[in-house]
């Protein structure tokens, strides 16, 4: 039987192989079949991680908003994440002022709007605006801030100086201008499958 094992592992092609890994590793975590490579064993281990759960997506506007006509209430309940790093400086009389926002840290939704979503990142700390297109059909939302002087917002990566304002200071982004907004998959698709399906009528129906 073992000497069956290594003559199939070894000629069945790897593409195969690879193809066949997944179905096992997520149906029979706990076996190890005789005769694998080394390598492959990695392979294995690798894939068990990615069964666990899934990463964090671009957060659309349509597909994963508006379809399900999800509303303020829906949404904080969802947890958000930020795509890359931003950092934005300040310089004044005293020196460099600096803000980080890292990776994929996450965060709540505090308010929402038509075409706009504002998270907060740290509790007590100022809530940042992310907005959509809402021109396009799955628009993802774009970190943005206030315009001067109005309630709008605008996206950063429109602005020539790639700033956003924070407690009534203008600070320059020196990275993270095209950061956007991700969500956690599993908690969406666990909301989202609570929603009522309109199965419809057919023709006769009272």
């Amino acid at each position: 039987m073992k000497s069956l094992s290594k003559k199939i592992s070894r000629d069945l092609p790897l593409s195969l192989m690879l193809r066949l890994i997944p179905a096992f590793v997520c149906s029979t975590a706990a076996m190890i079949v005789p005769g694998i490579h080394g390598w492959l064993v990695v392979a294995v281990f690798s894939l068990l991680v990615s069964c666990s759960s899934a990463p964090p997506i671009a957060f659309q506007n349509t597909s994963h908003r508006q379809v399900y006509s999800l509303n303020l209430e829906d949404l904080e309940k969802l947890q958000f994440y930020i795509s890359r790093d931003v950092v934005a400086q300040y310089q004044d009389a005293t020196g460099t002022k600096s803000l980080l926002l890292p990776r994929l840290t996450p965060g709540v939704v505090t308010s929402a709007g038509p075409n706009w979503l504002k998270v907060s990142f740290k509790e007590g700390g100022v809530d940042v605006p992310f907005i959509t297109d809402p021109n396009q059909y799955d628009g993802r939302y774009w970190i943005a801030t206030e315009v001067d002087g109005s309630k709008d917002f605008k996206k950063v990566m429109d602005l020539p100086d790639k700033s956003i304002l924070y407690k009534g200071t203008r600070y320059k982004l020196v990275s993270g201008d095209d950061a956007i907004l991700l969500f956690d998959w599993d908690g969406w698709k666990s909301l989202v499958e609570t929603r009522t399906v309109t199965e419809g009528r057919r023709v006769g129906d009272m």
